[in-house]
């Protein structure tokens, strides 16, 4: 796999982008399939999609071999050619047990938002109240709208249910541990 020099920003919530150095890539997608199967690897929920899960979401079977070729034939070597040709690169990594995204050189809006919420609840639980206000207050910035808006599927529409859930979480935990500290100083 050919590495690159520059970071590859992926926007997620509120909107879908992809862009390097400030500049909008892969807006040419071959069809509106492969746009939604590679925008399903985006979950930061989920960091190993199987085959089976795949099969199963997308047409509602167990994997088999006949339905994985389908499914690497339909989906994963379009989608394959089509980031080599757009990003000169092959962000996707596939194996006998499920395909990812290689997140080297890739920053995308909400894995930094879902692991900034995970890190100040840690924070929290150790008592590092400060920090962990600090994390939140990160995370919300990041929250500008629901994870790809628009797109249907299912893994999408479960990974938008639980952001959202999880933004509301990190709302409300920030808001106590923002109050209990004002309180703490007297103000």
């Amino acid at each position: 796999m050919k590495t690159i020099d520059t970071m590859l920003e992926i926007q997620t919530l509120g909107h879908f982008s992809i862009s390097v150095a400030g500049k909008n890539v892969a807006t040419d997608w071959p069809d509106e399939t492969v746009k939604l199967f590679f925008c399903s690897l985006l979950s930061p929920m989920v960091s190993n999609f199987t085959w089976d899960r795949i099969c199963r979401t997308m047409w509602g079977v167990a994997v088999t071999r006949n339905s994985r070729l389908r499914l690497e034939e339909a989906f994963v070597r379009p989608m394959i050619s089509f980031m080599i040709k757009e990003l000169g690169f092959n962000p996707i990594i596939s194996g006998d047990d499920g395909i990812r995204i290689n997140l080297h050189n890739i920053h995308m809006d909400a894995f930094e938002f879902h692991s900034s919420v995970v890190e100040g609840l840690r924070l929290l639980l150790l008592g590092n109240q400060a920090a962990a206000v600090e994390k939140f207050s990160s995370a919300n910035s990041l929250y500008v709208g629901s994870f790809l808006p628009g797109m249907p599927g299912k893994i999408i529409a479960n990974t938008r249910n639980d952001l959202a859930s999880l933004y509301r979480t990190n709302c409300s935990h920030g808001r106590n541990v923002a109050h209990s500290e004002f309180r703490l100083f007297g103000l």
